[in-house]
């Protein structure tokens, strides 16, 4: 950078205006991959709270008759916009997921159908800035796929958002299949996020659930999938899993059981052998791994992408937040800041990738 010494030192003024002339172009030509001035970012793991969601968890109850654990609800449009122009998105692929054991199956497909409109109406008004994952009542099939067909037809959501479990079960049990055959026929994009299972909450006194099994259920749910056969069965599904896969990437040694693969090339992994060995579907759990998608909510940190980007190609990498719970700012911060990906990658991370994805944007 140039000061009042530079022409103290004989520098003549043209110079200095060539020299800054070209900084400028350089910076034109080559912008930094974080810089928010103009977003371009694809945010696929996105929250949001419609009213009725609100409303849902004012009168809903468990199973039990008494009132369900009610989560953060302080949501809104302005806050959201203006975050994602702080942070550089473009567009905000939006979900929000109907509770698969609080209130009446009535008062859940009421939710579904409340949460897909309020969002279609969101993308109507703000053009090319959101898209929907849309919400499904499950576990009840018939429910589900009455409002699938709504959402797809008639709002045209991106995909679907489904929990990882519907308490005690995970949704790679064969009580699925007729949604999953649905979705393979329409080429869907499925939306897994983690979700406390029953047999897994208040495990360790003082530690947040979360903290532990929302990262440990999306292992269970990836396993769940691929070795019960759905991924096998359904391939024109595309899975997207947030977190970078939960756990999964420091469990892909378990996962190959009774098979060796190279993860990376040239160096063979033995995966571990009888008693403790999967029913491995056909081309191998690995395979199966590198069809799926993963985003980069709560892990673009340098350990777990670093073992997400060794065990899958940057091809199936997007850029997620979590947001409300994290900032795209603090998202994208840590992917630029962890050494792992190529500015090309970076690109494709937060950008193309989703629009290969999505198919539009």
């Amino acid at each position: 950078m140039h000061t009042e010494l530079d022409f103290q030192s004989g520098l003549s003024r043209r110079a200095v205006i060539k020299g800054i002339a070209g900084l400028v172009g350089c910076a034109l030509c080559s912008p930094r991959v974080g810089a928010a001035t103009s977003p371009w970012r694809i945010d696929v793991h996105h929250h949001f709270i419609p009213p009725a969601y609100r409303d849902f968890f004012a009168v809903a109850k468990t199973p039990s008759g008494g009132p369900p654990i009610v989560p953060p609800t302080n949501w809104s449009l302005e806050a959201t916009l203006e975050a994602m122009e702080r942070g550089g998105t473009a567009k905000a692929v939006l979900s929000i997921f109907t509770p698969t054991d609080v209130g009446t199956l009535e008062q859940r497909v009421r939710l579904s159908r409340d949460i897909n409109e309020y969002a279609a109406k969101l993308r109507a008004d703000h053009p090319g800035r959101f898209g929907h994952f849309a919400s499904l009542p499950m576990p009840d099939m018939d429910a589900c796929l009455t409002e699938l067909a709504y959402a797809f037809d008639t709002l045209k959501v991106d995909g679907v958002a489904i929990y990882s479990n519907v308490g005690d079960r995970w949704v790679g049990d064969a009580s699925f299949e007729p949604l999953y055959a649905e979705l393979n026929r329409r080429k869907a994009i499925v939306f897994v996020h983690p979700v406390i299972a029953n047999c897994c909450r208040g495990l360790i006194a003082g530690i947040p659930d979360n903290i532990i099994e929302y990262g440990t259920d999306t292992s269970r749910v990836i396993a769940s999938l691929i070795f019960n056969g759905i991924t096998t069965r359904y391939p024109d599904i595309r899975f997207l899993f947030p977190h970078g896969g939960g756990t999964m990437p420091y469990l892909i040694e378990r996962f190959l059981g009774g098979t060796k693969a190279e993860i990376i090339p040239g160096v063979v992994t033995q995966g571990q052998g009888p008693p403790y060995v999967p029913h491995q579907p056909p081309a191998g759990a690995l395979h199966e791994v590198r069809k799926m998608f993963y985003d980069t909510a709560q892990c673009a940190n340098p350990v777990a992408m670093a073992a997400l980007r060794k065990l899958v190609p940057t091809s199936q990498i997007l850029f997620g937040t979590d947001y409300f719970y994290r900032t795209p700012e603090e998202t994208a911060a840590g992917l630029e800041s962890c050494g792992i990906f190529s500015k090309s990658e970076l690109r494709a991370i937060g950008r193309d990738n989703a629009v290969k994805l999505l198919a539009a944007i």
